[in-house]
């Protein structure tokens, strides 16, 4: 259960979110299960990310009582134009809060999100290891299509990778 008693608020994420964006993505880094990067991002390169993003591929902030414990992004799927329906989703959750429904909330709100900018298929791609993640992604009506394995290493471990997809029927005219 959810530990805290204010209600959680999914909204859009603003430029001034950029440290705490930052700080959640680099627990990822470190926990080393979310993220094949070893390097840690600071929160002026997130500022820019953030101000730098076209419409079309939202981020939204998960918060309680304007305290930030989770984000999502939605990104290019490929420069084709015969994707341009398709768009990856990245997310990430403070790591004191993850299996208390945030993930949930946010990945509902990205969906929706999806659904109003036109897209009509999400992708993922989630290491075989996080299980979290993985069941974060069942639950929410996501779909596993496939591993890569040996996708890239962690040190010196190679790590397979989950490909996720998650279709907007409304959106396949």
């Amino acid at each position: 259960m959810a530990e805290w008693t204010e209600p959680l608020k999914i909204r859009n994420a603003r430029a001034d979110d950029a440290k705490e964006i930052a700080r959640i993505y680099n627990q990822g880094v470190q926990d080393r299960v979310a993220t094949f990067e070893n390097s840690y991002v600071s929160p002026e390169e997130r500022y820019l990310w953030l101000v730098a993003r076209p419409e079309k591929y939202p981020v939204l902030a998960a918060e309680v009582k304007h305290t930030l414990m989770g984000w999502a992004s939605l990104s290019p799927y490929s420069p084709r134009a015969c994707y341009g329906g398709i768009a990856e989703l990245s997310i990430y959750i403070d790591r004191s809060l993850r299996g208390h429904g945030v993930g949930q909330e946010l990945m509902k709100g990205m969906q929706n999100a999806a659904r109003e900018k036109g897209y009509y298929k999400l992708v993922g791609r989630i290491m075989e290891a996080n299980q979290p993640g993985r069941k974060l992604c069942e639950v929410t009506g996501w779909r596993e299509v496939g591993i890569h394995k040996k996708h890239a290493k962690l040190g010196d471990e190679w790590h397979d990778l989950v490909l996720v997809e998650y279709l907007i029927p409304e959106n396949q005219k």
